[in-house]
């Protein structure tokens, strides 16, 4: 009973994290459409501390299928525009890496939370999807911290082409677990 209790609850908390974070209006991550200035259409903050900021999220989920079809995932990486913003003069090229940084981090860790749920059967202990999900966004979340914090929040330019190589590096060793293109809806 318990444990139905801790399952409700992060069901809840994501539910509720995803609603208050991301709008419909979103850019799914593609290797061929990298970001352009004309996708960041949030308004701007008046803000001293920053120059523009993106909403960017990890959606997941899970469908149950009967004791005979298994199990099927949907995992995405999502850019939201609506609420993403640049201030006037701040938009640069560096600083749009920066941001692209960001997104691909975003794909990076959906690829390493697709590869972990394939891998799931040969697990001997098997953790739960919820608790998987819970694992991406957590790691997501300590990397951009450490990537805003040694770019400056988009400032180092060094530290913004060196991690850009890299995260670029580790999507690569990763492909075998990208998400098939979205078909645009009519």
């Amino acid at each position: 009973m318990k444990k139905i209790y801790i399952i409700l609850f992060f069901v809840l908390i994501n539910v509720l994290s995803f609603s208050q974070a991301v709008s419909n209006d979103t850019i799914h991550w593609s290797s061929t459409k990298p970001l352009t200035w004309n996708d960041f259409k949030g308004d701007v903050v008046d803000s001293v501390a920053l120059s523009g900021d993106a909403v960017i999220a990890i959606l997941a989920s899970e469908k149950k299928g009967s004791r005979f079809a298994g199990t099927s995932t949907y995992v995405v990486t999502v850019f939201d525009w609506r609420n993403s913003w640049v201030k006037p003069k701040a938009d640069t090229e560096m600083f749009l890496k920066y941001f692209q940084v960001l997104f691909d981090m975003g794909e990076l860790y959906s690829r390493k939370l697709r590869k972990s749920i394939k891998e799931a059967n040969l697990d001997p202990y098997p953790v739960s999807f919820n608790e998987k999900y819970m694992g991406a966004k957590i790691g997501m979340n300590d990397r951009v911290k450490q990537f805003k914090k040694e770019s400056k929040n988009g400032t180092y330019e060094i530290a913004i082409t060196r991690w850009y190589d890299n995260v670029k590096a580790e999507l690569t060793e990763l492909d075998g677990y990208k998400q098939p293109p979205v078909k645009a809806g009519k």
